[in-house]
């Protein structure tokens, strides 16, 4: 660490210069008259002009912005004990003035002010805007206006009133050592405070320095009072005042010195927790200058009565600015204590939230279960009575919506399980930002001109444990709600960012990501927010069923993550899925379904048909061709069976009167341009591709059969 010290060009000039300072003194024949001008003008000018440019150069490398502030404001103080010797380099004791003194006060008041100021930031803590940050900005506020009122009472005051006691009387050089007592023991408790090794050093070398000027105005203040030349002009002992200068800017320098692998894991501050109260402090201090007021003037320190009035002032003054402080600070943590409640409050309503629906799901999956039972027996026994009947039955048609009803209740029956998380998932280690692109392609048929999607992958650790079918099953969902949310238009955003919950070293420990998906559509009330998640709560009357966000709710359960909803009627609604993070397991590529036949199989075919009894009966149907009957409702959902499904699909079913039934057949055949299509229609106009069929109601089901037979050979 010496070696990178000294090859920073600003601590080897300040070396330099120091030992040049001091090689001055050892050369024979130097005038002695230039080593008293030395000693007495310009000792102090090389040794502040290295400390103001070692805090000033380099501070925007810096990558924390409180640290450049600190050195930014503690680079301001010295710059002005630079301003204020400059008068004792360049003005002659002849044209010295009285109020050349006040002007010089003034900028020591500046110094230690902005000392202590910088002191105050804390550089080494990460800032929040925490409750401990707000209590430590008007903590730093009242002792910067008490440093204003002390240096006031003891030192401008006698200085205006009478400066033959002004040249005489001892009270600045107390305020000064008080002053520097601060600054240092402040500079040692945070060296104790931090678990920094590096502010650790930082701290304990500005320590240093600091004693060292504190030692110099002990010095000073002794000979004053006893009226000693303790120190001749001229002499080697001149040479002392110089190494404070040294010691700051090595301490600032170093700030850019690596420290060894081992210890960085320490850089960053442990959380702790003060004793002593912002306001406590501002309280004890408002009384402060009141009580040194009244206890100099019983002592008979200060004897004269012109100055005791502006002096009363000052303490009343210092003691109301002070009390303000601590009043602000008492009701910074009465507010703070008043969002606590509010944040218990809203924990306690949403675990009751939880809990309730926590109930719900665990009922749904135990009635879904043993409903899912009794619909089976329903359906195999309908299935025996279909073989055991000749086909020109009456009773056929009867057994037909006998098992259509039977399959729309074990679809209803899945989805109840699906609440419940009794339904089975496959949870694989996926990226969640290439899963959410996938889903974009789906999501962007569903909208129009008026209506558009952004992505905003944010988030710096994506990799989690889901069920990538299932997860863009709930993003559609969500996609499919907010653009009903927004029938004059709007903006549909899918966002992700980190969740961390920090640590120690040089990087937090992300270990959740959030996913945020918001629209700028009407938005819900309060009461329709409290049961959004409930299964069969629906906003969109005859159009849905009430499972949607339920079967979300359940999915986001069992892949280990939480969902919540944010609304405001006409403003939007956001929905906020948070999921754990994987950080160590490979990702896997979504595949294509594994449970299809093997390529010498038949091929499957694709229903998509928006009426649930429609589409059963489809499926009863078209199973008798002996061939994989793959159903679904929506043209999202029919892309996405497309894309994954590993076998060959020889023909699709589409009713073209779904959202985007139309254009369906084409988008389909991007994928798969051997797919034969069969379009169910109205009297809708339909263009029909090359080697496609049309049917247009009223048709029978044995039409839809025999177009399909010619269809698939």
């Amino acid at each position: 660490m010496v070696g990178a010290l000294l090859k920073d060009w600003i601590v080897g000039l300040a070396v330099l210069l120091w030992l040049g300072s001091l090689a001055l003194y050892a050369i024979p024949g130097v005038p002695e008259s230039w080593l008293v001008a030395f000693g007495s003008r310009y000792y102090a000018l090389p040794s502040l002009v290295s400390i103001v440019c070692a805090a000033w150069i380099g501070v925007s490398r810096l990558p924390d912005a409180s640290e450049r502030r600190f050195w930014v404001v503690l680079g301001c103080g010295f710059a002005a004990w630079l301003i204020v010797s400059l008068p004792y380099a360049f003005v002659n004791a002849a044209d010295w003035t009285h109020e050349l003194d006040l002007l010089l006060e003034f900028g020591y008041l500046v110094y230690y002010v902005l000392f202590i100021l910088a002191i105050e930031m804390r550089p080494h803590e990460v800032h929040t805007g925490s409750l401990a940050e707000r209590e430590n900005l008007l903590r730093t506020a009242g002792l910067t206006v008490l440093g204003f009122y002390l240096l006031w009472y003891f030192a401008l005051v006698p200085a205006s009133f009478s400066p033959e006691q002004y040249e005489t009387a001892i009270p600045s050089f107390l305020l000064y050592l008080l002053l520097d007592v601060v600054i240092i023991s402040r500079l040692l408790w945070m060296r104790r405070e931090t678990w920094s090794v590096r502010w650790s050093r930082l701290y304990a070398w500005l320590a240093t320095a600091a004693a060292v000027v504190m030692a110099g105005d002990v010095f000073e203040g002794f000979a004053y009072l006893t009226k000693q030349t303790l120190i001749v002009p001229g002499g080697w002992q001149d040479h002392i005042w110089t190494v404070p200068g040294v010691i700051f800017t090595i301490a600032i320098r170093a700030r850019h010195v690596p420290f060894p692998a081992e210890q960085r894991v320490l850089n960053e501050p442990a959380p702790h927790q003060r004793t002593l109260r912002a306001g406590h402090i501002l309280l004890i201090s408002a009384f402060l200058l009141p009580f040194l007021h009244y206890a100099l003037y019983a002592a008979d320190v200060f004897t004269g009565t012109v100055s005791r009035p502006i002096r009363e002032v000052i303490s009343i003054l210092s003691m109301v600015s002070l009390g303000g402080f601590a009043l602000a600070a008492y009701r910074t943590l009465e507010r703070e204590r008043e969002q606590m409640e509010a944040t218990e409050l809203r924990l306690m309503t949403e675990l009751g939230v939880a809990r309730k629906m926590d109930a719900v799901a665990r009922l749904a999956g135990s009635v879904a279960h043993d409903f899912n039972n009794l619909v089976q027996v329903v359906r195999g026994r309908a299935e025996i009575i279909s073989q055991q009947i000749g086909d020109d039955s009456p009773l056929n048609e009867d057994v037909r919506q006998i098992r259509a009803a039977a399959a729309r209740a074990a679809d209803l029956a899945s989805q109840l399980m699906t609440f419940g998380r009794r339904q089975h998932t496959t949870l694989q280690a996926v990226s969640l930002h290439e899963t959410l692109r996938r889903t974009e392609k789906l999501i962007a048929p569903l909208l129009d001109d008026r209506r558009r999607l952004v992505l905003q992958l944010k988030a710096s650790a994506d990799v989690v444990r889901i069920d990538p079918l299932q997860f863009e099953r709930i993003i559609l969902n969500l996609a499919t709600n907010a653009r009903d949310a927004m029938p004059n238009g709007g903006t549909i955003t899918i966002a992700t960012f980190s969740q961390d919950t920090g640590g120690y070293g040089l990087t937090p420990v992300i270990n959740r990501i959030a996913l945020r998906v918001s629209d700028t559509g009407t938005g819900m009330d309060a009461e329709t927010v409290n049961h959004i998640f409930e299964p069969f709560f629906t906003t969109k009357q005859e159009r849905g069923a009430g499972l949607g966000l339920a079967i979300v709710h359940g999915l986001v359960q069992q892949f280990g993550g939480t969902i919540a909803v944010e609304s405001v009627v006409g403003r939007g609604t956001t929905f906020t899925l948070t999921l754990p993070v994987v950080g160590d397991a490979p990702v896997t590529t979504p595949a294509r379904e594994t449970t299809t036949p093997v390529e010498s199989s038949p091929s499957a075919i694709l229903i998509v048909e928006g009426d649930t009894t429609n589409r059963q009966l489809l499926r009863r149907l078209l199973t008798d061709l002996d061939r994989q009957v793959l159903a679904t409702a929506t043209a999202a959902e029919a892309r996405l069976i497309a894309d994954r499904y590993s076998g060959p699909i020889g023909l699709a079913v589409i009713d073209v009167t779904i959202e985007h039934g139309r254009t369906l057949a084409r988008r389909l055949r991007e994928t798969r341009p051997e797919m034969k299509v069969l379009l169910l229609a109205q009297d809708q106009p339909i263009d029909v591709g090359p080697g496609d069929e049309l049917l247009r109601e009223p048709f029978e089901l044995t039409d839809v059969l025999g177009k399909a037979k010619s269809l698939i050979g």
